[in-house]
């Protein structure tokens, strides 16, 4: 018998049981190697997805808004500096904190544009051809960039468990979106591919569907390494598949063999996306394989 105390829950012989949110794991260190090696790798991939975003938006907007084409001309031109500037940073510390900083000034003003720049469009203020939920999908991935460098600077990862999940959460929902947005712009003419793009959607919604149920149950509980350990290895299985599928379509964009309205600079775009989440998806594999070696050991 379980009784309801105001202090908590009791068991029948009276003893507390200890409440859920007990078994968090507190924030994991980060060594200063990590913290540079972490923070270059992110600010080299992101700043230049974060400029070709810029690319992107400015292309698909109507010829009209002028303005518009000027910010995100300004924002491409503000990008590509910080990505030299992360080639050429050295290797410590306090240069690198610095880099951090700066790069999360310029990724909010660009994210607060594409924020401001979704309402308008979903209220029929701009025209084009930026789809609403591309908008959202790539203001999405400016947030995921200033969260990371935040936490880097704080030195702090998440704990293994929850890195696991909220990086799958994230990274499902964007392949998934890819998979849509690539059915979308192939020719309609293309259907092997269209229902091939349009599959590769379907399945990763499955696997994100998985992820967040995951995350409802056992985030912040006590560990559940097999079952997190099963979502990455989904995840990386799925994500070879369809990396291999946007290859094999950069491929034949480039040569001219397939009929579709996608630049081939966003072709390759999506395969280096696909690839940083597999880059996620080993360096969670190798956390998770030492915080086990670590616990077995005690």
């Amino acid at each position: 018998m379980v009784n309801q105390g105001f202090a908590g829950i009791y068991d029948s012989n009276n003893q507390m049981l200890v409440s859920p949110e007990s078994f968090a794991a507190p924030p994991e260190s980060l060594t200063e190697q990590l913290f540079i090696e972490r923070s270059l790798t992110e600010n080299k991939f992101w700043l230049r997805i974060m400029k070709e975003h810029s690319y992107f938006l400015s292309e698909g907007f109507d010829h009209h808004d002028k303005h518009l084409i000027q910010q995100t001309d300004r924002f491409y031109y503000y990008f590509q500096e910080q990505e030299k500037r992360a080639y050429q940073t050295p290797n410590n510390v306090t240069a690198v904190r610095k880099l951090n900083e700066d790069s999360i000034q310029l990724v909010l003003g660009l994210r607060n544009f594409k924020r401001n720049l979704l309402i308008l469009i979903i209220n029929c203020k701009v025209k084009g051809f930026n789809f609403p939920l591309l908008v959202d999908h790539i203001a999405r991935e400016a947030e995921y960039f200033m969260r990371t460098l935040k936490k880097f600077n704080e030195g702090i990862l998440d704990p293994i468990q929850d890195a696991i999940i909220k990086e799958n959460v994230f990274w499902l929902k964007i392949m998934m979106e890819h998979s849509r947005f690539i059915a979308s712009l192939l020719d309609q003419s293309e259907r092997n591919l269209v229902k091939t793009a349009s599959k590769f959607g379907d399945d990763f919604e499955v696997l994100l569907n998985q992820a967040r149920d995951v995350e409802s149950m056992l985030y912040k509980k006590s560990p559940t390494y097999p079952i997190i350990g099963k979502l990455n290895k989904d995840s990386e299985n799925a994500t070879h598949e369809l990396r291999n599928f946007k290859q094999a379509g950069l491929d034949l964009i480039k040569t001219c063999q397939i009929r579709s309205v996608i630049d081939p600079l966003l072709a390759d775009h999506v395969v280096r996306e696909a690839d940083h989440f597999l880059h996620m998806i080993s360096v969670l594999e190798q956390r998770l394989k030492v915080k086990q070696q670590e616990e077995q050991s005690l």
